[in-house]
């Protein structure tokens, strides 16, 4: 009996041992591809250029937009220019998405768990939702004047509508035994908001911030576009309009990379807020 035991367990030990190793390959080649797949563009977009397949006026090859860059920033007037921008451009992110988010994520909460705040709502915004956010910028304009009260308004109404919404959904169709649980156990209104509804619900509210916070870049760099004077999407603008393509480029990579920590942050708060979603 114990010699049969200990070979069970030490069939399970190796069972384990076995998907413990397969995760970890797993992983290992799922970064491989991601790191894979991005340079086989650059080596591809170096080929092409240094062989003329494309027109280098417009698309340099990646090695030369890198001495560029490098070039670029190698004066403290260029580090001081990309940083003002970035600077700017941050600053009004993060005023638009902390108002539109937590706005977003209250008012969705509410509409999920109250009729009357639903009925009242949800047309108004599932009606406006579909309408390009850019194409109510001079409206924002208008009211807030030029500068970064109406790029981070725009910012936060997209935010917004996007956060609401989905939190709206992860709220309204939570599973019924929820609502059973909280009925039974005769939890006051305050708990069962707080420590029932919305927990179960923050797979779809994490879901809306991501989002949100992707629908805040965009709007950002595309107000920037139109009456900054400073941020990212002012320095391409400018760039392009100089036909500097390198200092162009810089400034996508910048929004690749401000994309890339966003997309972190939403895979991190996913992780840390809803550990048994990812698994």
């Amino acid at each position: 009996m114990t010699q049969s035991s200990s070979a069970a367990a030490g069939q399970l030990d190796e069972f384990a041992s076995a998907q413990l190793r397969a995760r970890r390959m797993l992983r290992i080649r799922n970064l491989l591809l991601g790191i894979g797949f991005p340079v086989f563009l650059l080596l591809a977009w170096e080929i092409a250029a240094n062989f003329e397949l494309i027109d280098k006026r417009f698309f340099p090859s990646p090695s030369t937009i890198f001495a560029s860059i490098v070039k670029f920033l190698s004066t403290q007037a260029g580090q001081n220019l990309v940083y003002g921008h970035m600077e700017a451009t941050l600053k009004r992110i993060g005023i638009g998405f902390g108002i539109g988010a937590t706005s977003g994520v209250i008012i969705g909460v509410i509409m999920g768990l109250h009729g009357p705040t639903r009925a009242a709502l949800a047309p108004t915004l599932y009606a406006i939702f579909p309408m390009p956010k850019i194409a109510i910028y001079p409206l924002m304009i208008v009211i807030f004047g030029l500068g970064d009260a109406s790029s981070s308004a725009l910012v936060t109404l997209g935010v917004f509508f996007m956060t609401c919404i989905n939190t709206f959904s992860g709220v309204r169709y939570i599973n019924p035994i929820f609502h059973d649980v909280a009925n039974a156990f005769r939890f006051p209104p305050f708990v069962r908001w707080l420590q029932v509804f919305v927990p179960a619900a923050m797979p779809a509210i994490i879901t809306g911030l991501r989002l949100g916070l992707g629908q805040a870049l965009v709007l950002v760099i595309s107000a920037e576009f139109v009456s900054a004077d400073t941020g990212v999407g002012r320095f391409i603008w400018d760039s392009w309009q100089v036909l500097d393509i390198a200092r162009m480029f810089m400034g996508l990579a910048i929004v690749l990379i401000f994309a890339g920590t966003a997309a972190f942050i939403g895979n991190l708060a996913e992780t840390r807020l809803i550990p048994w979603h990812r698994r």
